[in-house]
């Protein structure tokens, strides 16, 4: 059989995959010990450390540990986050280190990133957090130490040539640290499609490697010791780096392509990516689930296998005709567009093969990433090297490093300013949604079958008796079958009305959805820090909302809109679009510093505000929501009075969004209840769940057969209160907490009422 280990690669891949399906869990849950809740004491071996950089500026030293006693399941390694003025052990010594443990969570909300996952796979089976070194042996690892403090070496040279921005970024490309670099310049490079130039992968070890080994030949080395040099140079350079998936792909290709010619044979490209694919599934199967490595492997398939097929057929075809040699060779322009089309090619080939990762894992595409590659791949070769020169040579010769700092610098600029054109208004981003495995699984096997195809047609396709119209007809076959593969993957089926209670903690955040139209009530939590970041945005693109036609903020409380800020604000860089904003119309004594700021963030972004009392209405597709609360100008002492109340109607399904309504919003809502009494089918239970909000009374008459709480975990305030879940159950309310449920979903098609909660 003709390369072997592809079929090996592919099988292997499968049986994983079934694997981790029906046992991911033994892989991935860590039960720690009871005596290890709080603080903790561990003997372990230091294997790795790094310095990092943490979200207020500060530098730490995070040690990784080979624990004395054995960890249970699969898991090897603790990380410990140095506490300031710990003593720093070198890597190989034996440590006791104390401090408190934490353990990683699972996600609570569809698109929240997925932190245990993430840490099972590299085998961290917790971290512990100001972690102090009590004893240590003294032994020390010199070669492994030694690689750790030239990284810092090389990291010092980086902050002298360069700014901090620019010093940042060239430590993430070349040292594969990203986390000095700043938020907003990550998430920049990340939501344009160019994140891939800071990992350590293929592009760096062929432009170091490679240049090593030519260097090596040009002096005259021999080839064998040349390729030994070039080989062992280039595992120290990933080990020092962390040696991630891509490194180890990118520096064990490198190995087979320079040791084929020593060896007699010719090097193949797949064979090469298949034993590196099944070396690391083998060391870890949960590679599988991790987007780098698909990303990583993805590129090369995308490049080495559907790139040659997928340029149109017909422009290989060429009519006889006679060549004569004072025959002029191609235009430089012609040369020019030809560069430029097989640049395009590459990327939409390497597209095809990874964006099923993009709606695994990130939800959105950047389309602008196929034009902006264009621009940024010519120049990493300039920008590496010049990044390289100034890390090594830069402290012995001051004033070369910073002119090469300089050089970097504008590259780098060009970069943000490409990236931050690529995102203006998210005209160039596709929310395109989560697909389900069935989706990715089908989009695999249509892809896959188009190619096997093509490469076993091609040479008959493209032969002597082809003629252009008959190889216009096969190209608009192969095109057509990639659109519709493409339909498969992100083609989305709708209920006729969805409504999201996000978890997000200590705080209130909704999403209700029809006919392609979403509409936002409140977003925000004073438990979880960054909520709108990493719950409300990552939920958001999960489903494919790019745009929200209207927020509604109940009340200026900050568990009601500190997400909603952070949503404006990545709105500014091209973000999720907010079409209008919807406020109570109260007083301006009532209004607070919060109320004024949310206004005033909206009028810089030129959303529109519209402000809501009582008996006012707008419809949402074909659900209508009336006001029941604030009364117009209504005066407050507190923000709670004032929460807007809303009744929505959607055929027979009927629901009430209260916010935190108390005192005097409760009074005016059940006087409007009493004129026109009408049972409803689902309740947003106010203020968490408080019992001085939802009394007796007001159950008695809406009557819900359903109930919806949003509230933290252990949260201070013992929300929800047991009076309130009490009189919810004497009225027999089916009730949810997002505590105990994560992200709850209603479904409603017609007639019928589907309700899921995310951690059942």
């Amino acid at each position: 059989m003709k390369r072997p280990l592809c079929a090996v690669a592919l099988i292997m891949a499968v049986i994983v995959y079934i694997y981790l399906e029906l046992f991911s869990s033994k892989l991935i849950v860590y039960e720690p010990e009871e005596s290890f809740k709080e603080t903790i004491k561990v003997v372990g071996v230091v294997i790795h450390k790094e310095q990092k950089k943490n979200s207020l500026g500060d530098i730490y030293t995070a040690l990784y540990l080979v624990p004395e006693k054995s960890l249970k399941g699969k898991f090897e390694y603790i990380e410990c986050y140095l506490s300031a003025g710990s003593y720093e052990p070198s890597i190989g010594e034996t440590v006791l280190v104390a401090g408190k443990m934490k353990v990683f969570q699972e996600p609570r909300n569809p698109g929240e990133f997925d932190s245990r996952l993430y840490y099972s796979t590299l085998k961290i089976a917790y971290c512990i957090k100001n972690a102090r070194v009590e004893k240590n042996n003294g032994k020390k690892d010199i070669f492994k130490e030694s690689l750790y403090k030239m990284r810092l070496f090389f990291e010092r040279n980086l902050d002298e040539s360069m700014d901090e921005e620019d010093a940042a970024i060239m430590k993430a490309m070349l040292l594969g640290n990203k986390s000095f670099m700043d938020e907003e310049i990550k998430d920049l490079y990340k939501d344009s499609g160019i994140m891939h130039i800071l990992a350590v992968s293929g592009l760096h070890i062929s432009i170091i490697g490679m240049g090593i080994y030519r260097l090596l030949r040009k002096i005259r080395a021999p080839g064998g010791m040349a390729t030994a040099l070039a080989i062992i140079i280039m595992f120290c350079y990933g080990s020092m780096c962390g040696m991630n998936t891509s490194a180890f792909r990118a520096i064990l290709m490198f190995t087979f392509r320079l040791l084929a010619p020593l060896i007699g044979r010719t090097y193949d490209i797949f064979t090469s990516l298949s034993m590196a694919f099944i070396l690391l599934l083998l060391e870890q199967p949960l590679y599988l689930y991790n987007s780098g490595f698909l990303f990583s492997f993805g590129a090369i398939v995308g490049i080495a296998l559907v790139k040659p097929v997928l340029a149109p057929l017909s422009l290989s075809y060429e009519s006889f005709s006679m060549k004569f040699v004072n025959d002029e060779d191609e235009s430089f322009l012609k040369k020019v567009t030809k560069k430029c089309f097989d640049s395009i090619t590459t990327c939409l080939a390497i597209m095809i093969v990874t964006l099923p990762v993009y709606t695994s894992f990130y939800y959105v595409y950047p389309i602008g990433s196929i034009i902006l590659n264009l621009v940024v791949l010519p120049l990493m070769g300039v920008l590496m090297v010049m990044g390289i020169m100034s890390m090594t040579i830069g402290a012995l010769l001051v004033l070369i490093g910073k002119a090469l700092g300089i050089g970097t610098h504008f590259i780098l600029l060009f970069y943000k300013a490409s990236c931050s054109l690529s995102r203006f208004h998210g005209g160039f981003t596709w929310y395109v949604g989560h697909s389900s495995e069935v989706q990715v699984v089908t989009y695999v096997i249509l892809v896959s079958s188009l190619l096997a195809v093509l490469n076993y047609e091609r040479h008959g396709l493209v032969s002597e008796n082809s003629t252009r119209n008959k190889l216009l007809k096969v190209d608009a076959l192969k095109y057509f079958f990639l659109l519709f593969s493409i339909v498969v993957l992100t083609f989305r089926i709708h209920p006729d009305l969805e409504i999201n209670m996000i978890d997000v903690g200590q705080g209130d955040g909704i999403l209700i959805s029809s006919s392609g139209k979403n509409l936002l009530i409140d977003g925000g939590s004073t438990s979880c820090k960054n909520v709108g970041k990493y719950k409300i945005i990552p939920f958001l693109k999960y489903k494919g909302v790019g745009k929200i036609d209207a927020a509604v903020v109940t009340h200026e409380d900050e568990d009601h809109i500190s997400g909603l800020l952070e949503i404006m604000d990545d709105m500014e860089k091209g973000g999720i679009c907010i079409k209008k904003l919807i406020l109570p119309e109260v007083s301006e004594k009532s209004r607070g510093e919060n109320f004024n700021h949310v206004e005033k963030r909206a009028i810089e972004l030129g959303v529109p505000i519209i402000y809501i009392n009582t008996g006012e209405s707008f419809n949402m597709a074909e659900a209508s929501f009336l006001c029941l609360n604030p009364q117009k100008n209504m005066i407050t002492e507190g923000a709670n009075a004032y929460s807007t109340v809303l009744y929505m109607e959607y055929g027979n399904f009927t629901a009430l969004f209260t916010g935190d309504m108390e005192k005097e919003g409760l009074d005016n809502v059940k006087n409007i209840l009493k004129l026109s009494r009408t049972d409803v089918t689902l309740l947003k239970v106010a203020h968490h769940g408080s019992m001085y909000t939802t009394d007796e009374e007001f159950l008695e008459l809406t009557k819900p057969k359903f109930a919806l709480i949003s509230c933290g975990v252990d949260n201070k305030y013992g929300h929800p209160h047991k009076e309130t879940l009490d009189r919810l159950k004497s009225i027999t309310a089916a009730t949810y907490r997002t505590d105990e449920d994560g992200c709850i979903t209603i479904e409603v098609n017609g007639d019928h009422i589907k309700i899921m909660s995310f951690l059942e």
